[in-house]
């Protein structure tokens, strides 16, 4: 192995980098930043080779300076996470839960006193978002996730298969057949635009021989929180994730239409490296979560 510069410089190097300002690697570091100026200084003549533009108001990395960049960012990442394995969890006391705005919602925070009355000891954060999260970029232990699946350099798990229903408020579909397709149709509708439930959408109407170009929807978004609502206020019919409106359904807000249920796209995942997996937190919440929602979805098909 060749000669390497000293692993403190390639540091002080990193974090200058990404602050572009050596006062304020200088307070990331809780060094001076004369400190920061001589290690960049020992390292650009380790390397022969400038890597900074210093000016009075700014500080820019130079062409050679952006080359290293992306190398140096990998190797502490590497670094870090084989740390964190060996190591183990380096905050047992708080979970970090990452997940859509509509679980979140619907879900989760109305039952996640249970979990903490069980375990004191965690603190829950919930960060709702509907971003994939970069878990080398954040603090997150574990995320919640309804889509596809095939998420990248973690590990994921799948904990529930959800079913595509039509919904709508009773007082809607008060004095019309809800089973007969032709009379719910001609009700105002609903439209998720997720590219999953489109298709499903489509394939729906192909069947019954309604052309769904010729549908106009009065509100339309990929995000179901304003859409259920919507649809509990009357506005119109929705064709929606079921697993988002199981307690509007029992509490008779919403109702099933159509007589129809079809696998959804998207499933329920939990995700996260592959080492948070192991960490006992995250165990405790997986084995709480699981068992609360096949238990709470059991009773799905007897909703009307």
């Amino acid at each position: 192995m060749k000669h390497l510069p000293p692993l403190k410089s390639l540091q002080f190097f990193l974090t200058a980098g990404q602050a572009r300002n050596f006062k304020q690697a200088a307070e990331q570091l809780n060094v001076t930043q004369a400190a920061v100026s001589q290690q960049i200084r020992l390292l650009e003549d380790n390397l022969a080779a400038k890597l900074f533009e210093r000016s009075n108001k700014q500080t820019m990395l130079t062409e050679k300076g952006r080359l290293l960049m992306p190398f140096i960012q990998r190797a502490f990442e590497e670094i870090s996470s084989g740390i964190q394995n060996i190591t183990g969890d380096p905050n047992p006391q708080v979970l970090r839960i990452s997940t859509v705005h509509s679980f979140s919602s619907l879900w989760l925070i109305p039952r996640l006193q249970e979990f903490q009355q069980l375990h004191p000891e965690i603190m829950v954060q919930i960060a709702p978002s509907s971003d994939l999260v970069d878990f080398k970029q954040s603090s997150i232990d574990l995320a919640i996730r309804m889509g596809r699946g095939g998420y990248a350099d973690v590990a994921q798990k799948k904990i529930y298969n959800d079913n595509l229903i039509f919904v709508a408020s009773p007082e809607l579909v008060a004095g019309i057949d809800k089973g007969d397709y032709k009379q719910v149709f001609r009700l105002p509708r609903i439209e998720d635009t997720s590219p999953g439930i489109q298709e499903k959408f489509q394939e729906y109407c192909q069947s019954v021989n309604i052309d769904h170009k010729a549908l106009v929807p009065i509100i339309k978004s990929n995000d179901a929180l304003p859409l259920i609502d919507s649809a509990v206020q009357g506005r119109g019919f929705l064709l929606v994730d079921s697993s988002l409106v199981m307690e509007h359904l029992r509490s008779g807000v919403l109702v099933k239409l159509l007589n129809y249920a079809s696998k959804s796209p998207y499933s329920l995942y939990l995700v996260a490296p592959e080492q948070q997996f192991l960490w006992k937190k995250v165990q405790l919440f997986e084995n709480w979560l699981v068992p609360k929602l096949l238990e709470s979805f059991a009773s799905m098909d007897n909703l009307q």
